[in-house]
């Protein structure tokens, strides 16, 4: 059992779901954002701290009894890719993601490192596992100077090709400090979406805008890009999500959570036109409460909780709340596997 599924965690989570959001929640889910991945990926004595939460993987397995317990009463659906780190087995990860996605509940992405894989290797591994597209990331893109990473180095031409040729999804963490306020990153997203107008790009975690400051003013000159997609996974803001609803046609926004990270306790909080995380659990991205003065529920509730906000802020209707949370990414994904098979 994960620390996350512990009895009494557990039992106040489902009960946030009973009396906040059991009436507001679709009878199907889609969460295009979820990592998944097999025992070992991970250097030997070093698990992965998912939130305070150290694990040693995050199997198909696992994903579907936790879907279960989020989501209780619900058909759930996923869009999966591995743990973007260089240090990790990233190549053993991806043969995971690929070889064991059953294509009817859960769909793989593949992480991409542009100093290690070649178009001929990338090619070979959509071919042989069905992968429906590309998720890079900015720690493969310069491992030894992240916070400069730039777009293009994460997705070189060649990689863009194969998307685009391919019409394959592309799950984008944009780089950078100041994230989706960089004019440079801006500029690039406009010129990748513009230039492969083939791939499907979706700008996870709404370009990393996880304040009201970091997203306002921004997405005018996005939202009318034809291949660009929004996810709100890990936003916690119901600002920044009502903000979004309002800007971006509901057709281009999929619900992600961040699985699974998002099943730790603690919450995203602003302070001063920043954000932390304040969990109960040491992590290296939060302020602990060592006092135990609080009592949390998990990331994945405190999004829903701001989804719903937001949602009733932004006067969605049940059809338009039922096609973020399943449809829009059910037809996206249902595009791309109808012409890439996998061997297997």
């Amino acid at each position: 059992m994960n620390a996350w599924n512990t009895p009494t965690e557990r039992d106040y989570n489902l009960r946030i779901v009973d009396e906040e959001l059991n009436d507001f929640l679709p009878a199907k889910i889609f969460d295009v954002h979820v990592h998944v991945s097999p025992p070992d990926i991970f250097p030997p004595g070093q698990p992965h701290n998912s939130g305070g939460v150290p694990i040693m993987s995050y199997t198909y397995e696992e994903l579907d009894a936790d879907l279960k317990i989020a989501f209780p009463n619900r058909h759930t659906e996923a869009l999966c890719f591995g743990f973007p780190k260089p240090n990790y087995d990233t190549e053993r990860n991806n043969a995971y993601v690929g070889g064991s996605a059953d294509f009817k509940r859960f769909f793989p992405l593949r992480l991409l490192d542009p100093q290690r894989d070649t178009a001929a290797v990338v090619n070979a591994d959509i071919d042989r596992h069905g992968f429906l597209g590309l998720k890079p990331y900015p720690d493969y893109a310069r491992p030894n100077d992240i916070p400069n990473a730039e777009i293009p180095e994460m997705l070189p031409d060649w990689a863009m090709a194969i998307a685009h040729e391919r019409r394959l999804l592309v799950m984008l963490h944009i780089p950078r400090s100041k994230r989706l306020e960089d004019p440079l990153n801006r500029r690039q997203l406009r010129e990748l979406c513009t230039r492969w107008p083939g791939a499907k790009i979706i700008l996870a975690h709404v370009g990393r805008a996880y304040y009201l400051r970091g997203v306002t003013g921004f997405l005018d000159d996005l939202r009318e890009l034809p291949n660009l997609y929004y996810d709100p996974a890990m936003v916690q803001n119901w600002e920044v999500i009502a903000y979004l609803f309002r800007k971006v046609p509901v057709a281009k926004i999929l619900f992600g959570s961040d699985i699974p990270i998002a099943l730790a306790q603690g919450k995203a909080v602003e302070i001063n036109h920043q954000y932390t995380y304040v969990t109960p659990r040491p992590w290296a991205l939060s302020l602990c409460d060592e006092k135990k003065k609080l009592q949390f529920t998990s990331f994945l509730n405190e999004e829903l909780r701001a989804i719903k906000q937001a949602a009733e802020a932004a006067k969605l209707s049940r059809a338009d709340v039922a096609a973020f949370f399943y449809d829009n990414a059910r037809a996206l994904v249902d595009e791309v596997a109808a012409r890439i098979k996998p061997a297997r």
